[in-house]
C-alpha cells in the first residue's frame, strides 16, 4: 500500500497569520456620528450667540441721531419718521438699528420720498451714531385747500403737506372750485400776481400791518387778510402797486384797523372801507 505524501501546505500553519480586520459594530459607529453632530450643534449655537451678542449689544445700537441743515423740518420729525426702519427685524432675531447691519441708502430714499427733499445724505459714525444732512426745497407760501395745508415753492409747485401753519409763510386760502390734478398748483402768471402783492405789501404796508392770508376764489377777486383781522379787497386786473399805494394813504390817516371790517381799493383813487 502506497504511503500518503503530506501536502506542502502543512508547514504554512506554523507561519504567523495575517490579522483579520475587526469590523466595528453598527452601534459604535452611530455613537461616534451622533457625537460629531452634537459637537457641530454646540459650535453653531456658540457662533450664533457670539454674533447675537455683537449685533444686539447696546454699544453698537444706533441711537444717537443728529440732523443738520434742516429748515422747515424739525429734527424730531425726521428722527420719528426713521423709527420704523431702525426698529425693523433683520434675519428674524436682530434689529436693524445695529451699526453693522444698518444700511443708509434705504433711509435716504425714505426721507426723499416722504418729504420731497432736493437731497439727503445719511452717514454712520462708529459705534452708535447717525448723521443726516438735508437739502430742503425752499418754500414761500402755504397753500390751504379743504382744511389741509401744503408748502409751495417759489414757482407755485407743491412741496409737501404740513400739519400746522407757520407764521413765516403767507397763507394762500384757495376757495376755487378748480382742483389741481398735478403738483403745479398755480400757473406762472398767478404766481407773479401773488409775488407782486406779497412784495408790494412788505414794501409799503408791512411796517404797520402784516399780511397773513390771501383768499383766492374762482374770479380772483382777492381778499388780503391782516394780522389784526380786517381785510383788503384788490383787483388783479388793475395795477397792483397803485392799489397798494392808495391803501397806504388810507392807513396813514391814523386808521388803527380795529374799527373797520374791510378796505376796498379796487376803484382807483376812490377807496371805500366799512
Amino acid at each position: 500500500m502506497a504511503r500518503q505524501i503530506k501536502t506542502i501546505r502543512s508547514w504554512q500553519k506554523h507561519l504567523p497569520k495575517r490579522p483579520h480586520k475587526v469590523r466595528r459594530s453598527y452601534y459604535s459607529d452611530q455613537k461616534k456620528s451622533n457625537s460629531k453632530i452634537i459637537v457641530k450643534i454646540i459650535w453653531a449655537i456658540f457662533i450664533i450667540l457670539a454674533i447675537q451678542s455683537i449685533f444686539q449689544a447696546n454699544y453698537f445700537k444706533v441711537d444717537k441721531i443728529t440732523v443738520k441743515d434742516n429748515q422747515d423740518l424739525s429734527a424730531e420729525e425726521i428722527i420719528l419718521s426713521l423709527e420704523g426702519q431702525l426698529m425693523a427685524n433683520r434675519f428674524f432675531i436682530f434689529k436693524n438699528n445695529n451699526y453693522f447691519l444698518l444700511k443708509t441708502k434705504p433711509l435716504e430714499a425714505l426721507l426723499v420720498d416722504k418729504y420731497n427733499l432736493d437731497s439727503v445724505k445719511v452717514d454712520k459714525k462708529f459705534p452708535d451714531q447717525l448723521a443726516i444732512w438735508l437739502k430742503e426745497k425752499i418754500s414761500y407760501f402755504i397753500w390751504k385747500k379743504d382744511d389741509a395745508l401744503y408748502l409751495l415753492d417759489a414757482k407755485g409747485g407743491l412741496n409737501r403737506q404740513i400739519e400746522a401753519s407757520d407764521e413765516k409763510y403767507l397763507i394762500l386760502d384757495d376757495k376755487r372750485a378748480y382742483r389741481p390734478s398735478e403738483d403745479q398748483i398755480f400757473t406762472s402768471d398767478e404766481v407773479n400776481i401773488i409775488n407782486n402783492i406779497y412784495l408790494g405789501w412788505n414794501d409799503k404796508i408791512n411796517s404797520k400791518f402784516k399780511l397773513k392770508r390771501v383768499l383766492i376764489n374762482d374770479t380772483w377777486d382777492l381778499e388780503l387778510y391782516t394780522d389784526i383781522g380786517f381785510y383788503v379787497k384788490l383787483d388783479i386786473n388793475e395795477d397792483i402797486n397803485t392799489q397798494l399805494d392808495n391803501l397806504k394813504k388810507v392807513l396813514d390817516e391814523n386808521i388803527t384797523g380795529l374799527d373797520i371790517n374791510y378796505i376796498d381799493v379796487r376803484f382807483g383813487d376812490r377807496v371805500y372801507f366799512k
